[in-house]
């Protein structure tokens, strides 16, 4: 599965990363049956049912302790229901 770079916050609160924005830097993975790599085993098909998605390559921008802004919620909604 080739890769792509994406820059984000690295919440230590809960184990979530919020990917922030994409680079553009890719990296090709070398395999035959990723659709995405140039060695990719039968360009030219069009009912390939290879692999089409990039993993992403994390980057981490800040390092937060606090949980992430949806772990907050469901949280607070949580506590809400239990009233």
């Amino acid at each position: 599965m080739c890769w792509e770079e994406c820059c984000g916050n690295q919440h230590r609160g809960c184990p979530h990363f919020v990917t922030l924005y994409y680079t553009g830097e890719k990296w090709d993975c070398g395999s035959p049956t990723c659709a995405l790599s140039a060695a990719h085993m039968h360009p030219n098909s069009r009912t390939c049912s290879c692999n089409r998605t990039y993993q992403d390559r994390r980057r981490v921008l800040n390092l937060i302790q606090e949980p992430c802004d949806a772990c907050k919620e469901a949280a607070f909604a949580a506590r809400v229901r239990r009233r």
